[in-house]
C-alpha cells in the first residue's frame, strides 16, 4: 500500500493547501451481483458493498471504487483473506473526456484493486476510504465483500 500512499500523498497535500473540500459519499445502493466481463475478470464496485462473490481458483476480482485523490482521499485494503493475493492497483478518471484536457486538475477517480484467488477458501475483503495522514479520524467510507474461491474442477 506504500505505493498508493506515495502516489496520492502529494496530491492530497496540495489539494488540502488549496482548501478543497471532500464531497459527500454517494448513498449506499442494494448489493447486486458482481459482473463477469469477457476478459474473465469479475468486477465489483460500490453497488456490491456488503454483497458476496464466488470465483474459480486463479480467478481475478477487480474492486473499483470512486474517490477524490486530489483532496487526499484514497481507498485502502484493511483486510483480505490469505487465499487472495493483491496483484495490481490502478486509477483512472471518472470523466476522462473532461479530466484529460490540458489545464484540468483534480476531480473524482476510480481506484481499482485486482485480487487473484491463489487457493480455494472463503473470506472477506474490507476497505476504507480515508486520508492516510489523518490520525484518529473516522474513515469517510467503508466497503466490504465476502469472497468464495472454488477449487478448479
Amino acid at each position: 500500500m506504500a505505493r498508493t500512499r506515495n502516489l496520492f500523498a502529494s496530491c492530497g497535500l496540495a489539494a488540502a493547501c488549496l482548501g478543497l473540500a471532500a464531497c459527500e459519499p454517494s448513498p449506499r445502493l442494494p448489493a447486486e451481483a458482481p459482473v463477469m466481463q469477457a476478459d474473465g475478470v469479475t468486477h465489483a464496485g460500490a453497488d456490491q458493498n456488503g454483497g458476496a462473490v464466488t470465483l474459480q481458483a486463479d480467478g481475478v476480482l477487480r474492486v473499483e471504487l470512486e474517490t477524490i485523490p486530489t483532496a487526499g482521499y484514497i481507498w485502502e485494503v484493511v483486510s483480505q483473506p490469505a487465499f487472495l493475493e493483491l496483484v495490481d492497483e490502478a486509477t483512472r478518471p471518472t470523466d476522462p473526456e473532461f479530466q484529460n484536457q490540458e489545464g484540468v486538475t483534480g476531480g473524482n477517480h476510480f481506484m481499482a484493486f485486482d485480487f487473484q484467488a491463489v487457493a480455494a477458501g472463503t473470506g472477506r475483503i474490507e476497505m476504507v476510504e480515508h486520508r492516510p495522514w489523518e490520525e484518529n479520524v473516522q474513515p469517510s467510507g467503508t466497503w466490504h465483500i465476502d469472497v468464495t474461491a472454488q477449487a478448479a474442477p
